[in-house]
Parts: C-alpha cells; structure tokens; sequence
C-alpha cells in the first residue's frame, strides 16, 4: 500500500509540474456584456431619431480582426413586440468605437425600445466563443419610438370622409337646450365651480343683439376657465386693438370668401364682425370654440403668415384637448369635426423640439405631416401655410390675443415665455404643454396606426 501510494504522489506532481510549467497559456475567461444603455442623440440642441448604445463588457475588449468589431453587432426588437418587422425596429448600426478597455458605444440609425436585444455574433471578440446577448435600457416604449421617430396614419377613414351637409334644427336654436348642453359641457370638463359660475353668468349676459345665436352665446362663455378665455376679452370688451366690443359675431356668409369657416371683418365704425359660415350651425357649440378661439386673434388689418399658423395651431391644440372630455366631438357630421382631425394628425406628426408631442415645424428627422395623403406637407405649419400665403403681410406685429394664449399656457406648465411670432418658441410650448392623457385619447380615438 505504501509503495502504491507513493508512485501515484509521484504521478501527480509530474502532471501539475507538466500542467504548470508548459510554454501555453490558460485561455482567457469567457466575456459577457454587464450593461448596454441606449440614448437619443441630439444635433444643435434638436432631438434626432438615433441613437448612441454605450456597452459594458465584463473583460477587455479585443476584436480578433480589425474589422471585425465593425460587423459584430446587431439589434432585435423585445420578443413579441407589435413593431417586428416594421423599418422603425429594422436599425442599422452605422459606427462603432472602442471607449476603453471595457466600453464600446454604438451609433444606430433610429430610436431603440426598451427591452430590445444587443447580440454580440459568436467569435466576433477574443473570449467570445458563441454568441452573447443582453436587454438593452431604453427611455422608449414601442409607442414612444413610433411617436418621436416614425409616423401616424389613420386607422379609420371615417373620422375624414366628406358627410351629407345638415340642416339645423329648433333645438339649435333653443337657448334653454343649449344653457343645458353648456352646463353639461362644463360638468363633464370638471370645469370648478367658480368656473361653472362665471361661464353660465357669460352666457345669460351676452347681448343677443350683438351674438344672436345661443350656440355662439354658449361657445364664447366655455371659453372661460380655458387657456383662450383672453378671446371672451378681447370679442364681447374692450381689451381690443380697436377699443370696442364686436359689432356682431353670428351665423353669415363670411364675405369675401364663402368657403372659409369663419371671418373678421369690420363695420365702418371699425369694430371687428366675426361671420361663421351658416352651414355650420348644426354642429356642437364645442366645436365652434376653436373657431372662435382663432378668430379672436385677428383684431389689426395685418395678418402675417405666423399668426394665421399660431391662430391654426391654437384651435387644434384646444380641439384636441376638448377630446379628452368629449370624444363624441370627432364623429360629429360637421365638417368642422374632419377639417379638425385632419389638421389634429398633421400636429401629431410635426414637432422639432419635442418629435414625440406635438408641435407646429417638421421633425428633425422629416417624416410627412399627412402620409398617404398624396400631399407633401413635412410639417403642420406647411400645411396651414398653404392656405394663407397669398393673403398674408411679413410686417404684421404680434396680437395681444395670440401672445396671451401662449403666456397663460406657458404659466400653465412653468415654461419660459416667448413671442407668438415665434414659430420655434410656439412648437417648443405646445410640444410641452400638451398631456400623455391628450395624445393617447387621440391614438385610441383616430385608430391611429404607424405608417
């Protein structure tokens, strides 16, 4: 026993010497990602629709060609997510650089979700033998990539089909109906009580003479308690370029042109008349509010083509935060309702500052403001510029009005304040101001779909 024993000791120390003292290495321990993070880029202080991925790896990180690294990573969207196959998860990754022993960052064509998968091919890096993956972090959900870098189309097509034309009824006309359905407006807003007051207050004291119509009435008074409420000012007091109340604001031919929804004009004492087209009496008296919310704007006889797209962006932002309480308003038969959604879209798939708000300019990354429209608007303000850019002067000074909407939404959400001619500073403010609550009551109502 003894003897055995001592040849196998003797054996084993030949094998460890043999193991210990050889000319080979041990090979290196195997590499894993610990972190892959992804963030957007920015360009003069604009958001992009790309990314930059900082990854960490456990070891030092050595290519086994010098190009390999260039072709060893990929991206692929969270398992089972709705984007799969769609171009905005199909992401390339443009460059790639080494930041130290253990950190590469990656530049990627588009925005990342939260919950993707960086894969490293197998191979690719010295201690990398098969493929290795890790989650990456994100600040984007699918919707946030589909709202900050892609674009909405509608679902629904019937929320933007012409409709038979209607023809008001007494119940338009009735000015108790109306106080009830004003009253049941400011209830379902959850309008506070003090707002309750002064808005019914508005509406029994406006003179029928002036505002003949009770819907019109109705309109003008839930503008109180609202970030336009300066337009209850401005059209029935004095606060007004031209020191008087309106002549009349009312259901007319808008002069000059009948296929405007509405005008202001002036009577030969110089107060400002406000005609509605009369076709559009039927419609909800909320609908008639971002109407009158622009109008209320042009008070001087100059109009530059920033207001007319400040005062369009104006009843769109207000418009599609009445939705919230009173979604009904975007199947109304009114064509105000579809010229509304249209131009609602057009808002969603704008923005420069905040790309996935809205906003009023084209996005960094130029996506169309309407797609599959056959139009080639890039942005909400092209769109409303279009209409107006022959009828519009470049010397035109700001409206108090438009500057007093902007300031009491800019208190509203503690923003800096900036000039209503200032299209940046306007797609800046409503890119802020405007709720998730607002953009997923739109997606969810228009059945809106990524293009």
């Amino acid at each position: 026993m003894a003897r055995i024993l001592a040849g196998g000791l003797v054996a084993l120390a030949l094998l460890l010497t043999a193991a210990c003292g050889g000319d080979s290495e041990p090979p290196p321990p195997p590499l894993y990602l610990t972190e892959a993070i992804a963030e957007r880029l920015y360009e003069d202080d604009l958001p992009q629709a790309r990314s930059l991925v900082r990854v960490r790896f456990d070891g030092p990180v050595e290519p086994v060609t010098p190009r390999a690294i260039h072709t060893a990573f990929r991206l692929s969207p969270p398992e089972g997510s709705p984007l799969t196959g769609h171009p905005l998860t199909d992401l390339e990754i443009e460059t790639v650089t080494i930041i130290s022993s253990r950190v590469v960052e990656l530049a990627v064509n588009g925005l990342i979700v939260h919950g993707s998968t960086l894969h490293v091919a197998g191979g690719a890096l010295a201690g990398a033998g098969e493929e290795i993956s890790i989650p990456v972090e994100s600040q984007f959900t699918e919707l946030g990539v589909v709202l900050a870098g892609g674009v909405l189309v509608f679902g629904d097509l019937s929320l933007v089909e012409p409709l038979a034309e209607e023809t008001p009824t007494e119940a338009d006309r009735d000015p108790f109906r109306i106080r009830n359905a004003l009253q049941v407006h400011l209830d379902e807003r959850q309008a506070s009580e003090r707002v309750q007051v002064v808005a019914l207050a508005l509406y029994d004291g406006i003179d029928p003479a002036v505002v003949p119509s009770a819907k019109v009435r109705a309109a003008l008074a839930a503008l109180a308690g609202t970030f336009a409420d300066a337009a209850v000012r401005s059209l029935l007091g004095v606060d007004n370029c031209t020191g008087e109340p309106a002549a009349f604001i009312g259901f007319q031919e808008p002069p000059g042109d009948p296929e405007l929804a509405a005008r202001v004009t002036y009577a030969e004492d110089g107060r400002r008349i406000l005609s509605i087209r009369p076709d559009l009496e039927a419609a909800p008296f909320e609908l008639l509010m971002p109407l009158i919310a622009h109008e209320a704007i042009h008070c001087d006889r100059l109009d530059s083509l920033e207001e007319e797209i400040v005062a369009s962006a104006v009843d769109i932002y207000l418009y599609i935060h009445l939705l919230i309480s009173q979604p009904e308003l975007a199947r109304d038969d009114s064509p105000l309702a579809r010229n509304f959604n249209i131009e609602a879209l057009a808002m969603l798939n704008s923005g420069r500052a905040v790309p996935e708000s809205l906003g009023v300019l084209a996005s960094p990354h130029g996506r169309e403001a309407l797609p599959e429209s056959g139009t080639t608007h890039l942005s909400f303000a092209e769109l409303i510029a279009a209409s107006y850019e022959d009828d519009v002067d470049a010397s035109a000074p700001v409206e108090p009005v438009a500057q007093q909407y902007l300031d009491a939404l800019a208190e509203a959400v503690e923003a800096p304040f900036g000039s209503a001619l200032d299209l940046a500073y306007v797609d800046l403010l409503l890119g802020r101001a405007t709720t998730f609550e607002a953009i997923s009551n739109l997606l969810d109502l228009f059945d809106l779909v990524p293009g």
